[in-house]
């Protein structure tokens, strides 16, 4: 919330070099609560593809409500921070049991070979993924869509995310993976065929599926499998981070030398690189079988 408070003043006074050092102290902030929130929403017995959805939910509100302020966006800041504030004196009522401390190095080298398959697919198809939001709005707007519609769009995905979320406890979580890999690259590649920002709408409910069944299914695959659910889920979010740096800076020189529809084909074939590597490492692991399997297994 502090962080929050920051970005807005420093818009408001403090200009680009400030915005840009407070960012950092964001990213520091986020990068704390995640992992423990699954974590204690995981020993609670939550299930992890419901618990997810709320999350969607949340960011597709904010994507719909912080349109609002229009060109006054610094002001935005202060209503996130006022959210935040909120999600703090809940956070204060939550009930904790018997703490059980695990000696983890710092840096845990095991666990992340043992969750390779899903870390390393999870990385090159996120890295894509993010070569394309960096510039997204543009593209929407270079193909018609107003700062409104660039909110509703958004929002449709963290919506359609909040319903398909809520039914993929079902399934297992390999299978989920490699679902939403596939579906990734499928949905990367429509944006290509899209002319119009209305035509841009269906493939941002399967861009909905597709991350859905990814993130839900490779959330439950390294906690089903690990003693260590904070550790490796926070591997998870440390993957998804490090794509969010990696790929914008590749989106940015990638949209200014072969355009947007280059740097959306970029992220396509990435998308179709991590189903392949995900399948090699289920099939080294033999693991493979699992794809043929509907109901949820344990690892």
């Amino acid at each position: 919330m502090i962080a929050t408070v920051a970005q807005g003043i420093s818009i408001l006074v403090g200009g680009l070099p400030v915005f840009a050092a407070v960012r950092i102290l964001i990213g520091f902030a986020s990068g704390m609560f995640p992992a423990a929130l699954l974590a204690y929403a995981y020993e609670a017995k939550s299930k992890m593809g419901k618990f997810s959805s709320w999350s969607a939910a949340g960011w597709g509100v904010g994507n719909l409500t912080v349109g609002v302020f229009g060109a006054m966006y610094e002001y935005a800041y202060f209503y996130c921070a006022a959210i935040l504030i909120a999600s703090f004196v809940i956070a204060l009522t939550l009930r904790f049991g018997k703490e059980v401390r695990m000696d983890v190095p710092l840096f845990p080298v095991a666990l992340i070979k043992r969750n390779a398959p899903v870390y390393s697919a999870m990385l090159i198809r996120h890295t894509g993924a993010s070569m394309i939001w960096v510039t997204y709005p543009l593209f929407l707007q270079s193909i018609g869509a107003d700062v409104m519609w660039v909110g509703i769009i958004y929002a449709v995905n963290a919506f359609g995310q909040f319903f398909i979320m809520n039914v993929l406890d079902r399934y297992d979580p390999a299978l989920l993976v490699a679902v939403g890999l596939g579906s990734s690259a499928v949905t990367f590649f429509t944006f290509l065929l899209a002319d119009n920002y209305w035509q841009i709408v269906p493939s941002q409910l399967l861009l909905a599926a597709s991350w859905a069944c990814l993130y839900v299914g490779s959330l439950r695959y390294v906690m089903d499998r690990n003693k260590e659910k904070a550790t490796v889920s926070g591997l998870l979010s440390s993957v998804l981070n490090v794509s969010g740096i990696v790929g914008p800076v590749l989106g940015g020189f990638a949209a200014l030398s072969i355009g947007f529809k280059g740097t959306i084909a970029i992220a396509s074939v990435a998308g179709a690189v991590a189903l392949v590597i995900f399948l090699y490492g289920l099939k080294v692991s033999g693991e493979f079988y699992r794809l043929g399997r509907l109901t949820r297994g344990r690892a």
